[in-house]
């Protein structure tokens, strides 16, 4: 199973469940992710990235927060 291969199967699995109707997915599909469900499993994967760097950045400054305040 290739990288791209999951990519597809990520973004197929995100536009079915978050929009239920398939003309919804087929028009998110064509105007946000260029007709490829590997596009919208990347930006999928992008985002939780993002999200899961952010938490880190936030629990650094608290741990650098506690350490200069004890």
């Amino acid at each position: 199973m290739t990288s791209g291969s999951i990519l597809y199967f990520v973004g197929k699995l995100y536009l079915r469940l978050r929009y239920r109707n398939r003309q919804q997915v087929e028009r998110e599909l064509a105007v946000k992710y260029d007709n490829k469900y590997s596009n919208a499993g990347m930006v999928l994967l992008f985002d939780l990235l993002m999200a899961l760097a952010v938490v880190a950045v936030v629990g650094l400054i608290a741990v650098a927060l506690y350490i200069a305040t004890a």
